[in-house]
Formats: structure tokens, sequence, C-alpha cells
């Protein structure tokens, strides 16, 4: 039996976790530039944004935004099919195609055109393409076969208020200092806020972007978005002292009855306790279906009864003492 994946239709913003099989440490340095620029190719021709990451030796942390589904005219196909199979092998599918028009054979290329559209703005068609792509070219370079990852990826659905996105946020930036692989975040080269740091443009667009939404803004400028991310991962997480929370996103709009500025979670925890509390695993973040303030859960109770189960007491770890209430699929046959 394994557990059903919460996932809501339209927007949706994800915490994904991977890990290589075998308890191996196979991504150096080098493997995590280059599995990152697959993921980045990936997230091109999805339409998936990254909001930061954190890529380990044995496994990785993402935070996406997933956009609600739109028609992709035929340009912009083109244009991510470009992004994610490089000038190269786009141009051989192109020219295939033009040959099946030319021999009368239209409806072979509207059936591929649409199998590609298909695969975008969806979650598991996001991560089998990156991973997929990462494993042949792995196994190509190092004479492996089989792949690579241990069983199917774990997705977490996260609330796009504040307090959830930065508390998740921190807890991914933190990664690296929790294995001691080094002292401060933004020594991390292989993670989103320490890329930014270090004046990475994409790393430094996704932490931006990640701040902005946050804070409920169009847009953040990079000094104020790494401030924002030193403020969460030093405990900063009370909306109510941050700022005027308007208690509502994309998944409780107009369901909750919230008032701006309310906090649904267990209240203010102190600066230093938070600090701690991320620089420990926390097992909420890394299983289960969904984490966020008490008024989400209660929306995913609406719109997901079928999907969803509040996590027992007994191993709510560290979730709960941060506000969050974590959330767990149901379980379904393998």
């Amino acid at each position: 039996m394994r557990r059903a994946r919460i996932k809501v239709k339209g927007e949706g913003v994800y915490h994904v976790v991977s890990r290589i099989g075998g308890r191996r440490f196979l991504i150096d340095d080098t493997e995590k530039g280059i599995l990152l620029g697959r993921i980045r190719a990936a997230a091109a021709f999805s339409g998936v944004e990254v909001y930061t990451y954190a890529l380990m030796d044995n496994h990785f942390h993402l935070l996406i935004r997933v956009p609600e589904r739109v028609d992709v005219p035929e340009e912009e196909l083109r244009r991510r099919m470009l992004a994610l199979y490089g000038p190269e092998r786009a141009a051989k599918v192109f020219a295939l195609w033009e040959k099946w028009e030319a021999k009368g054979n239209g409806g072979r290329v509207e059936d591929e055109k649409r199998r590609l559209r298909a695969r975008m703005y969806d979650l598991s068609q996001f991560v089998k393409t990156f991973k997929e792509s990462y494993t042949q070219d792995y196994n190509r370079r190092h004479d492996n076969t089989g792949t690579i990852w241990e069983g199917r990826f774990k997705s977490i659905l996260v609330e796009g208020a504040y307090r959830a996105l930065m508390t998740v946020a921190g807890y991914i930036h933190l990664n690296p200092v929790r294995a001691e692989v080094v002292e401060a975040p933004e020594q991390a080269r292989n993670t989103g806020y320490g890329a930014a740091c270090a004046g990475d443009a994409l790393a430094l667009r996704g932490v931006e972007s990640l701040a902005a939404r946050a804070f409920g803004c169009e847009s953040m400028g990079w000094d104020a978005a790494r401030e924002a991310c030193r403020e969460a991962m030093d405990g900063a997480l009370s909306e109510e002292e941050r700022f005027a929370d308007p208690g509502v996103d994309v998944y409780t709009r107009g369901e909750t009855g919230a008032e701006p500025g309310a906090s649904g979670g267990a209240g203010r925890t102190g600066d230093g306790a938070v600090r701690e509390l991320l620089r420990h695993r926390c097992v909420g973040f890394l299983h289960g279906g969904a984490v966020g303030r008490k008024e989400f859960r209660q929306a995913l109770d609406r719109l997901l009864p079928e999907r969803r189960r509040q996590r027992p007491e007994g191993i709510l770890d560290r979730c709960r003492e941060l506000g969050l209430a974590p959330v767990l699929g149901v379980r379904e046959a393998s």
C-alpha cells in the first residue's frame, strides 16, 4: 500500500523530495550542476516555476509552483521544445514533422503536439521528465544501467501563504547546514538561496518570486527577498508580527472566512525556538501529502475529502510547533 499523492486542480505549490537508491552518494558537485540543468530545462518546458532547491549528495529538495494549465500556442510549444531538447534534437523533431505533413500525415503531427502539451503544467510529468533525462545521461556517462532513484518521488502540497512557504523554504535552504556541509546557508552553492547569494540569475529570480508570493506582492527585489529568507531561517515565522497577512490564498480564497492577520497556527513560537526547530529533521516536510495552517487543512477537507486525513498526533514531530498542520494522503493500492 502507498499513500495517494495530494494534488489540487489548477495552481499548486509543492515540496518535492527524491533520493538516490541503495543509500548511495552519487551526486557530487559536477553531477549537481548537471541535475540542476535538467531540472531547469524540464521546468522551462513544463511551465513550472522553481522557487528554490537544495541538491545534496544522495537526494534533492525542490519548492515549485505548478501554474494552472493554459493552452500553449504553436510558437510557444516550439520554444519550450528547444529548451527541453536543445537545438539539435529539436531540429530533428521539427524536420520529422515536416516530412510527415508532406506525406499527408498531418494528423500524426497533431497527435504528437497534443501529447507534448499534455506533459505541461503537471507535477508528476515535470518530475518524470527531468529524472528520466538525468538517469539516461548519468548511465551513459558512467556505464551504468537501470534507475538510480529510490522509488517514487515524494511531494507535499504547501499552502501558498507566508508561514508555510517561508518555513518550508527555510527548511530546504538549511539542508546543507543540518548535514554539516557548510556553516551558513549563504555558503551552500547547491541551494537556491546560496546560488542566488553567489549571483546565479535563475536562482535569484526564483527566490525573489518566492518572497513576493509569501508577502503578497507583485514583485520583490533581491535585497528584500534575501532579508526575508534570512529572517525566516532565523525564526521570524509569525505572520502577525512580520506583516499583515491577508489570510487567504489560492486554496482557501473565499472559503475559510479567515480574518486578515489570522495565524491559524499554534500561536507565536519564540524566534530562537523556531530557529532551532528548523535546524532539525522535520518528518512533516518529508512525508505525507500537505502542510499549511489550520484554515488550509480545513479547506482541503472540503476540496479533497477522499484524498487526505490529518496526521496522527504521535508523528506530528515539529510541524505543530511551527504553527503548521501536516496532512497525510490516504492509503491506496500499490
